[in-house]
This record gives structure tokens, sequence and C-alpha cells, in this order.
């Protein structure tokens, strides 16, 4: 059957609030595909859906929802660990796939053909797929974390050993960022580290200048949050449904402390700045934020009647801010404008 041949290849798989895989540590997307259809060994599993491959895994979200829910009916992670091998198929009149030999968890009966699992896509992206699982798969990310991860966990001893442990930390950042610029798939190989050394600068650089009273805006501009920015070459056409997605992920959690919150100039400036080279134009932007309702996203895109463009928490309402305003003043008596919003940013 098909659990029970493949039982122990999968891996649950997390969704955040807009519906995208929850990223695991060290994780990149490389590429997405839709209406990817999935077949256990020659029987067709599951219908139409939409594929994410990263450096990790490769995850299958149903196109097909939940009864009064949000969530699919359908999804899978499986781990690039557990794939054998992997190679194309295209037949005449048919869909072109993409056949992945997988390891099983439990040894097979005497005479039984290895488990495999094929994808099916319809809209034609198996080739830039194939392409990018070849590089995700020959980079095994998932060997280097092991690695780091034992690396991480000796111990360092005295001055001397704090010393070399960070002169070798800086030879590896080094190491790092000449591989990385040399060419354009040890770069993407390469992200997520990027994406932590930066991290790494700005917390030494934090560290030495911890001010309480710095501006929260300019602490949130120095944060890299997008370790795998959703790029019109990775999404296809689903660019802009994949691009709301990962801003509402990106500004749900921010909005919390910005009195819920942005200017559209503000979130673009800051979507931006944690996307590091992938920038978006603000055309692509506002066609983004203007999916947010339709997608029944955890934020909302507003246009107030003096033309200022904002995007707000779904929690955040007019009437519980005049309510809020009202007791601020039966407290405090007369005040102004600025000084209400002095005193509810802090």
């Amino acid at each position: 059957s098909f659990m029970a041949d493949i039982k122990g290849c999968f891996e649950l798989l997390r969704l955040t609030e807009s519906l995208r895989p929850e990223p695991i540590p060290n994780e990149v997307e490389h590429c997405f595909a839709n209406h990817v259809r999935v077949y256990y060994r020659n029987d067709l599993t599951h219908e139409n859906g939409s594929c994410h491959l990263t450096s990790h895994r490769i995850a299958w979200l149903s196109n097909k929802r939940k009864q009064g829910s949000k969530v699919p009916v359908h999804m899978f992670a499986l781990p690039l660990k557990r794939v054998r091998s992997f190679t194309t198929k295209k037949k005449m009149f048919s869909s072109p796939k993409i056949v992945l030999q997988l390891l099983p968890s439990t040894p097979l009966e005497p005479g039984k053909e290895p488990p495999f699992l094929m994808l099916s896509f319809r809209d034609g992206n198996r080739d830039r797929f194939y392409e990018q699982l070849q590089i995700a798969y020959r980079n095994r990310a998932w060997f280097q974390d092991k690695a780091k991860s034992k690396h991480d966990t000796s111990r360092v001893v005295g001055i001397k050993g704090l010393i070399q442990h960070e002169k070798r930390r800086r030879q590896e950042a080094e190491k790092e960022v000449d591989e990385a610029f040399s060419d354009l798939n040890a770069l993407m190989s390469k992200a997520s580290k990027m994406v932590e050394l930066a991290k790494r600068c700005s917390d030494g650089m934090a560290a030495r200048d911890n001010k309480e009273e710095q501006d929260q805006f300019v602490r949130m501009l120095g944060e890299m949050g997008i370790p795998s920015p959703v790029t019109r070459e990775s999404a296809g056409t689903k660019y802009h449904e994949q691009l709301a997605r990962q801003l509402a992920d990106f500004m749900a959690d921010r909005l919390n402390g910005m009195g819920g919150l942005i200017t559209l100039p503000d979130a673009f400036c800051l979507f931006n700045r944690a996307r590091g080279t992938e920038m978006v134009s603000p055309d692509d932007m506002l066609n983004a934020c203007k999916r947010f309702k339709e997608l029944g996203l955890p934020v909302i895109f507003r246009k107030f009647p003096s033309q200022v463009m904002v995007i707000q928490a779904k929690s955040h309402s007019d009437a519980k801010m005049a309510q809020r305003i009202a007791q601020h003043i039966e407290t405090n008596g007369a005040v102004s404008a600025i000084e209400i919003s002095g005193d509810f940013s802090k």
C-alpha cells in the first residue's frame, strides 16, 4: 500500500498563517510549481497541488481546502535525504514528470520493487524544477547542517580556545563570501549562510551600541528577515500570490509592535531591506497587497480618503482605536494628536 511502503519517508509539514511552508533552520527556497500531481509508482494519489522545492525538502500542498477551513486537504514534506535518485520521464500525450526513487525506512520484501514517487507538471515547469532539484541535491545542505551542529557542540576551553574559535569563524565567513559570489548557483546554495553572517554582524554591532532609546523603525531596518525571498523566477505565474503570502507573513508579527498598521512606503522599505538583493518594485508590492483579501491573509490593504495606503492587521479596527483614544483622554485630559501618537508608541 501507499503508506506501508513509504512510512517514515515523510516529515510533518507546518504552514504559516499565509499557508506557505514554515521554514526550517537554514532552509532556502529554490523554486515553486503549481498544478502538480503526485503518483505513487504509477497510481495517481494526489490531484492538483502546489510544490515548493527547498534546499532541504520537497513540500506539496493540495489546492483543495478542507470544508470550512483554509487548510489543504492533503500536504506532505519529503526530505531530500530520503531520495535515493531521480530522473525525468516524458510520454506522448502525458504531462512531463520527475521520478523520485525513495529510500524506504524498512527493508523491502524479497523481489519487491523499490518505492518511488512521480511528480507530474501540468504547467510545463518540469525542466526548471528538475534543474533546481539537481542543484539542491548536489549541495546536500542537510549534511552541512549535521556537520555544523557537531562542530558547534565542541567545547572551547580558555582564552586561547576562544581566540582560535573566533579566528576559525572569521576564516569560514571569508570563505563563504568568496564562494557565494563566485557564480549564481553557489550564491543560491550559500544564501542562508549569507543571512546568518549578516545577522552575526548586525548582532555584533548591536552589542557595541545597545541604546534603549534607539528608534524601533531603525532597529527593524537592521533585520534580515527573509532568507528565501519569493522571486518571479522561483514562483512563475503565481508570483504575486506567493509574494502576497510572504509579505503577509513578514508583516503580521511586526504590526503588533507598530500600533496595528504601517504605511505602504514604510512597509516597502522594511520588506525590501529584509529581501537583500531580491528587491520588489512598487508596482509588484501594490499588486501583492491587493491580493490580501481574496487570499484570506492575516493582514489587509487599506486606502484612506487622504490617499494614504497602509497595511493593517485584521485585529486592528477604527472602533477599537477610537475607544482606546477616548480612554486615554479620560485618564490624561486634553492631549494633542502628536502626544497621543507618542504615548501609544511607547
